[in-house]
């Protein structure tokens, strides 16, 4: 089993990574589900201990493949109504690799 790292943000951010969660294919074939779980329970730790983080968080494993988690809305626009939470257009979050962005 790989262990994943988060990377250090670039920036700060209000994404809450709530959403619908999505694991594109290419993840989905060469990640094992328990290592996906485990860097969706790391951010969402995350979040909660930032109280909300940068879109994208990057994880990478000892052998140097980078994962991207991305976040498709900040928390912001749910908290004034212009979207809806319950929407997965807006409120979704995705696990791929970058050449799958």
């Amino acid at each position: 089993m790989a262990k994943w790292t988060r990377q250090p943000q670039e920036e700060t951010g209000n994404y809450h990574f709530s959403g619908t969660f999505a694991v594109t294919a290419g993840v989905n074939q060469k990640i094992p589900q328990a290592e996906i779980l485990e860097i969706y329970n790391d951010v969402q730790a995350f979040v909660k201990e930032q109280n909300g983080i940068d879109y994208l968080q990057v994880y990478q494993d000892e052998r140097g493949r980078k994962l991207f988690f991305v976040d498709a809305t900040p928390k912001d626009l749910f908290d004034s109504g212009e979207c809806d939470p319950k929407d997965p257009d807006f409120n979704n979050c995705v696990l791929c690799f970058p050449e799958e962005r």
